[in-house]
């Protein structure tokens, strides 16, 4: 199995990648996770290794549903744990973590993996979205409305599906004339886009905030396909 490990201090990083690869798997490893989320794509481990500051953890799992996570954290709280758990890690390890208890999750969550059933994957759901005219829709059974503004920030993050668009980004594409955007305005178009989605139990995504780096779409499911129109 092909485990890759994100981020951590370097020394601490090398170490644990030199350990798993001596358990017998195909190990990689990246400090960073700008570069982590280019390599993910392109190749996708069966087990991802990450420190808890480094991720995004629900947009990690609806990317790469069937991939076991693994996340180390520095927190004792419960309530951080939980929610790590919701969003999609399979194990949460409190650092200092020491090497024979990674070794000893790697193999339940090995020996889970592999005696999982198999399941078939979801058919494609095939939304789209016109920027001209504002209308996400999916064919003819479900469509959402927006206006001009919104649909420019909307379109925006959809062209950024991996990373965070910053409120400096929507500002350049908003501003027109004398006409100024603040990120009071800003937050509060967000907010109304965000608004929308909602309102429909069917939208296809919703947007994180991403503390310090801006917005982020998040598909519903890994199934859910959307396409930029015009």
């Amino acid at each position: 199995m092909k485990v890759f490990i994100v981020g951590g201090e370097a020394d601490w990083c090398n170490r644990l990648a030199a350990h798993v690869g001596g358990l017998g798997y195909e190990t990689g490893s990246c400090p960073a996770l700008a570069r982590a989320l280019d390599i993910l794509g392109n190749r996708q481990p069966d087990i991802l290794i990450a420190d808890a500051g480094l991720l995004e953890l629900a947009s990690i799992r609806q990317h790469f549903p069937s991939m076991g996570i693994i996340v180390l954290t520095a927190s004792t709280r419960l309530e951080e744990r939980v929610r790590g758990m919701s969003e999609g890690a399979d194990y949460y390890l409190v650092k200092p973590v020491r090497l024979e208890e990674i070794s000893a999750t790697l193999t339940a969550l090995s020996r889970r993996m592999k005696t999982a059933p198999h399941q078939r994957p979801p058919e494609s759901e095939r939304w789209t979205f016109n920027r001209k005219s504002g209308r996400l829709a999916n064919g003819d059974a479900v469509s959402l409305q927006f206006t001009e503004k919104e649909s420019i920030a909307l379109a925006a993050l959809l062209q950024s599906p991996n990373y965070p668009v910053s409120h400096a980004q929507l500002f350049d594409l908003l501003r027109s004339g004398a006409e100024e955007y603040d990120s009071h305005r800003i937050d509060a178009l967000i907010y109304r886009v965000r608004q929308k989605l909602r309102a429909h139990a069917d939208a296809p995504m919703q947007i994180r905030n991403i503390y310090g780096e801006g917005f982020l779409i998040l598909h519903r499911s890994a199934a859910v396909d959307i396409v930029l129109d015009a």
